[in-house]
């Protein structure tokens, strides 16, 4: 729980200076785009080598060598990051995460230690409240980042010309500072994978996973569709409010968000992990494309909060479903393959830019698109996985004492 808050912490600070440090040192738009998606394939590049690198090393050593890489290519970033060779060291160490998407090695090693050694009546509340502390990590981070960014510091003579920002070097640090938090974990963590495996799935987790990931990644490249900076460009140039109330609809959404994250544990208890996942999702969308139609900001802007008072209700459920429906020796390689997979929303933001800069009947595709894709999402998820249920929404096994003979027999 204290890795993942760091985490978001770090994250949400270098997501606000990344692209003005890069605009800084001469980078345009379109090479600040393919930066932030190089960023995100390395994360995920490593999310699907970790589980093969844990077959051999124990899970906590895998944590300290994903964090020590963390530290490694913050510092390298605050170093030079006007260089491009260093630039993509850094990206493709696979610890630069700007944003609240954890697409990291170190989010798919948490989640299936999380899922390792939870029982399942709580592993969906320990998820909701896992997720609901990096969110407020991103959060708190973001409103570090100014005054961050603004100390300046003696820059050693070695150092070559550039913004050497702080919000990188404390990236770096934050890395750094992982690492006894890691080492302390339980030995419960610690387990090493069977050796004679020469997947690290399971044939029987494997089209699992894979339907799974295929699904997650469509739902994430449309959720790249509308990121929140293209969003608010979206209300500005049609509604033209301003800066302000921008900023007071967007804090609201956050607000509805987490309070989602809040409600997905109970509901799931009572609904089950599937159809939390695809009725929380449905309605969300559905009011995600009424925003190409709403006639004032007022009406849009409602829409938009309504959509986040729902949208994350999913995100814990899919982790727990994800760690509940494999068996467990597949869990970081299961959490490693979906985790990836989410990487596909660097996919959507280069689409979406094209939509808005096309102007006119256009502007609002992103929003129909996004909505029309994740609907399409959430029933391809109840037709594959509704009869698929986690081991707490399964009855008590039959005993051995009742039923005919029969069935006794055969049992």
């Amino acid at each position: 729980m204290a890795t993942r808050a760091a985490r978001g912490f770090g994250a949400g600070a270098l997501s606000i200076v990344i692209a003005l440090d890069l605009a800084q040192v001469g980078y345009s738009s379109f090479d600040i785009g393919l930066t932030l998606g190089a960023a995100l394939g390395g994360a995920a590049a490593w999310a699907i080598a970790v589980p093969r690198i844990e077959r051999s090393w124990r899970r906590r050593s895998v944590f300290v060598l994903s964090a020590i890489a963390l530290g490694f290519g913050g510092a390298l970033l605050w170093v030079d990051i006007a260089n491009p060779a260093i630039l993509l060291a850094a990206l493709l160490l696979g610890g630069i995460v700007a944003g609240g998407a954890d697409v990291s090695p170190l989010g798919a090693l948490e989640q299936a230690a999380l899922a390792g050694t939870t029982e399942a009546r709580s592993r969906t509340g320990t998820f909701a409240l896992y997720n609901l502390l990096g969110y407020v990590g991103v959060a708190l981070g973001a409103l570090v980042a100014g005054p961050l960014n603004s100390v300046a510091g003696p820059t050693p003579a070695w150092l070559p010309a550039g913004p050497h920002d702080a919000t990188l070097l404390f990236y770096g640090l934050l890395g750094v500072g992982l690492i006894p938090l890691y080492r302390g974990l339980s030995d419960d963590v610690d387990r090493r994978a069977r050796s004679e495996r020469p997947n690290p799935l399971s044939p029987a987790g494997r089209s699992i996973v894979y339907s799974l990931s295929a699904l997650f990644g469509v739902d994430a490249f449309a959720g790249g569709l509308i990121v929140n900076g293209l969003v608010a460009y979206y209300f500005l140039t049609r509604f033209h409010p301003t800066i302000d109330t921008l900023g007071v609809v967007f804090f609201l959404s956050n607000l509805a968000a987490g309070l989602s994250l809040v409600l997905a544990a109970p509901i799931a208890r009572r609904i089950g992990l599937v159809n939390t996942m695809v009725f929380s999702h449905i309605p969300s969308n559905v009011f995600l494309i009424l925003v190409v139609v709403a006639p004032s900001f007022l009406v849009a802007a409602s829409l938009w909060v309504a959509r986040a008072s729902l949208s994350q209700m999913d995100v814990p459920t899919r982790q727990s479903y994800t760690q509940a429906v494999v068996p467990a020796e597949d869990g970081a390689a299961a959490a490693g393959y979906t985790t990836a997979a989410r990487s596909a929303q660097a996919f959507g933001a280069p689409v979406a830019g094209a939509f808005l800069a096309a102007g006119g009947p256009w502007v609002g595709a992103p929003f129909a698109i996004a909505g029309g894709l994740k609907i399409a999402y959430d029933a391809a998820v109840y037709a594959r996985f509704r009869h698929l249920r986690p081991p707490e929404e399964r009855g008590p096994p039959v005993p051995e004492t009742e039923g005919p003979p029969s069935a006794r027999a055969f049992k």
